[in-house]
């Protein structure tokens, strides 16, 4: 027996001893190529080294140089060097352990289609072998000095000099989805380079397990500063503890430059799926001097040195606005919207239950201060200023900050009457428009729009409860004046073309649902003054209002012309009384109006002679129109000097008019001074914005000679005239002559035959 366990003994150690000399005599190298054949056929990855070298102490290494692995068309490592260590012991436990994995001077791609494709599967790990192994476990994996794409058709992103360890990571092999890992990642880089910005030295460390990813740190350098974040992530929920940007610079042009190549579209909310995100919560967002210009939309933004906290925000992913939450504090150096320029600005609030308000905003704003307080709620587009001031300022009213005209093309009948086009209100941006209190304090307004001339230097206005815009329209006169309403504007001096008003006042009002409006100004020699009421709490609301006026001196007026040439000299008195509904305003309108004069010149030209021309020589001066006829008598204060210079001077004029269901009525009347007495008639429809049959007649008693006829909308009236020696009208808008109507003998006076 002896003999037999000595022999055994002897093989044994044999065994070993061949055992030991196979294994550090044997390189991998030598059957590298059945071993690449053998792992390439286990699935889609391709893997590839230059050669490789192993040591069996414990733990066992493996040293491989020029080691590549790639998906075709998805992703690719290249790597220099890399270097495993792996644990022998756990693989009889079914855990694949690696003390280490590094790997030197990494080259690594991926692309959307890899992300689209979900879970590849571990390339080296087949079916089988995966019922034997149940665990992957890495101490810690190192990539030095590396650069990593991510290919996306919109544009790539790419991280230089990458600096990366991912530390405890474990893996169970037979739950595939990532929510199972387990990991802690530390990394750095030189820069990113992105479609849309490069930033320098990105830092990152984090933390996931248990579906539960924590985010320490944060940061990088771009757009001339920094910024830094620290977040957690879990059941779909993105809180960030903190988030800071420090001296940015951020640039946003919507229009190319020629010069530079096109630009790829920013990355937006709305772009960005993201299934596994539901809701965000911001914690603290601190914005320290970042600096914005922009271009939005035709809008030019620019605001520097904003500095801002903004806290506890929440909303929904994607982000929108009507969903967050959260309080805000700011102030800023400037803000530049287009014209409006607003320095040292300060304000605080809130957003919460689909509504932004703001608590106090203040600023200097044209020269002036600018306090604000306001509330807008999303979902039903309305805005409310709890309190609006200005103080001091000096605005300038800007013809872009009027809604621009659409262009209409206007149809004609058959006799070439111009028809007005159906008017169409734009939709207005607000659904409610309420103003609890405004009020302007020595403000200075100068209007730069041509068609509405105007300025007003130390105005002062209060506005008290007043609703202009429900459910999208501006609101009616009727609408505007409620019990709990009121306006009060005064102004030193207003000018309007040249003619200047002082000591102007409107007040509107009410004590106990009586309503009052007086409205007063006067000129160097006269003043003018509108007194009214209204019963607001009767149906429709009933309103009266007496009108008086005196003007020693009109020339003043001369200025609403717009002409240096146009003169007035003379008096009016003008005196009315107006009654009738704030519903449906004009239409209801009645009341009389009379003017008087006693003197009324218009030094420059000379009508007694253009009226001698035309009568007594039609084929020169009528037929051949003269500026008279072929302009109307508007010529009289647009250009003046194409008549005859001289003096024309009417006396003791006495004009009436009667106001019923808003159409005034000019029964026949005469403007005495001159040897042609001059006889005006007619109907001017307030409510409809038209002239019916309104009639200047030029007569040599008893018979008339010329008449001038308006008809038609304010817009775009037809004017024509008839000569009592021409057989022909000349129609002023199309200016040329037509068959005229049967003239009525000379014996006839105008009020007879008209």
């Amino acid at each position: 027996m002896k003999r037999l366990f000595d022999l055994l003994a002897i093989v044994f150690l044999l065994l070993l001893a061949t055992t030991v000399f196979f294994l550090f005599s044997f390189h991998p190298d030598r059957y590298k190529s059945d071993f690449l054949s053998w792992v390439n056929q286990q699935s889609d990855w391709q893997l590839n080294y230059a050669s490789s070298q192993w040591s069996l102490t414990q733990p066992l290494q493996l040293q491989v140089l020029d080691l590549s692995v790639a998906k075709p068309n998805q992703a690719a490592l290249m790597a220099k060097q890399a270097e495993l260590k792996l644990a022998l012991l756990p693989l009889f436990k079914g855990i694949i352990r690696f003390d280490s994995v590094v790997l030197d001077n990494t080259q690594m791609a991926l692309s959307e289609q890899l992300l689209n494709a979900g879970h590849a599967g571990l390339p080296l790990m087949d079916s089988q072998s995966s019922h034997w192994f149940k665990q992957l476990e890495v101490g810690q994996i190192l990539a030095k000095d590396g650069d990593i794409t991510w290919q996306r058709q919109a544009g790539n992103f790419r991280l230089e000099r990458l600096e990366l360890a991912i530390e405890d990571l474990s893996i169970e092999l037979q739950q595939a989805a990532a929510s199972y890992w387990q990991f802690t990642l530390h990394g750095s880089a030189q820069q990113l380079v992105t479609p849309w910005q490069t930033i320098t030295l990105p830092q990152l460390s984090l933390a996931y397990a248990k579906q539960q990813l924590v985010i320490d740190h944060i940061g990088a350098d771009l757009l001339g500063g920094s910024f830094y974040a620290a977040a957690e992530l879990s059941q779909q929920q993105l809180t960030v503890k903190e988030l800071a940007l420090n001296n940015l610079k951020f640039e946003h042009f919507a229009t190319p430059s020629a010069n530079l190549p096109e630009e790829v579209d920013a990355p937006s909310t709305d772009s960005l799926n993201l299934s596994w995100l539901k809701h965000i919560n911001i914690n603290k967002l601190l914005l320290n001097q970042v600096s914005v210009a922009a271009q939005y939309q035709g809008y030019n933004l620019v605001l520097n040195k904003l500095t801002a906290e903004l806290n506890q925000l929440q909303s929904t992913w994607p982000l929108q606005p009507a969903a967050l939450h959260g309080e805000f504090a700011f102030i800023a150096d400037e803000l530049y919207l287009d014209q409006f320029q607003f320095s040292e600005l300060t304000a605080s609030g809130q957003l919460q239950d689909q509504q932004l308000t703001i608590n106090a905003l203040r600023s200097q704003l044209f020269k002036g201060q600018l306090e604000l307080a306001l509330s807008y709620q999303w979902q039903q587009r309305a805005l409310t200023l709890h309190q609006l001031l200005l103080t001091n300022n000096e605005i300038p009213i800007q013809p872009t900050w009027l809604p621009q005209p659409a262009a209409t093309n206007h149809g004609q009948t058959a006799a070439g009457e111009q028809q007005p086009a159906p008017s169409s209100q734009p939709a207005l941006a607000l659904q409610e428009l309420y103003i609890e209190q405004a009020d302007l304090q020595q403000v200075k307004l100068l209007s730069y729009i041509d068609t509405l001339p105007f300025s007003a230097n130390g105005l002062n206005l209060e506005l008290r409860q007043l609703s202009l815009i429900k459910q999208g329209q501006w609101q009616t006169v009727e609408q505007l004046w409620q019990p709990q309403s009121r306006v009060f504007m005064e102004a030193p001096e207003l000018a309007f073309r040249g003619l200047v008003l002082s000591h102007s006042s409107i007040d509107l009002g009410s004590e106990q649902q009586l309503g009052y409006l007086n409205l007063y100004g006067e000129l160097p020699l006269g003043q003018f003054e509108l007194q009214g009421q209204s019963l607001l709490d009767q149906p429709n609301k009933p309103w009266q209002a007496q009108l008086s006026g005196l003007l020693l001196d009109i020339s003043p007026l001369a200025r609403l012309a717009d002409n240096p040439d146009f003169k007035l000299v003379g008096d009016v008195e003008l005196a009315g009384k107006l009654r009738g509904k704030l519903s449906d305003f004009w239409s209801n309108l009645d009341g009389e109006l009379e003017l008087h004069s006693q003197l009324l010149q218009l030094p420059g030209a000379d009508l007694e002679i253009t009226l001698d021309q035309i009568i007594e020589t039609p084929r020169q001066y009528f037929e051949d129109p003269s500026p008279l006829i072929a302009k109307g008598w508007p010529v009289f204060w647009r250009n003046p000097k194409l008549l005859p210079r001289g003096l024309s001077q009417f006396t003791n004029v006495a004009l009436s008019a009667e106001i019923k269901q808003g159409v005034l009525h000019l029964a026949p009347q005469q403007l005495h001074g001159l040897r042609y007495p001059i006889t005006v008639a007619g109907e001017i429809d307030l409510a409809e914005q038209r002239f019916e049959q309104l009639k200047v007649v030029v007569s040599d008693k008893p018979c008339w000679r010329l008449v001038q006829t308006s008809d038609g909308s304010w817009s775009a009236p037809q004017i024509s005239f008839d000569h009592y020696l021409s057989p022909r009208r000349y129609l002023q808008n199309q200016q040329q002559f037509i068959e005229a109507p049967k003239h009525p003998e000379c014996r006839y006076s105008f009020a007879a035959s008209n």
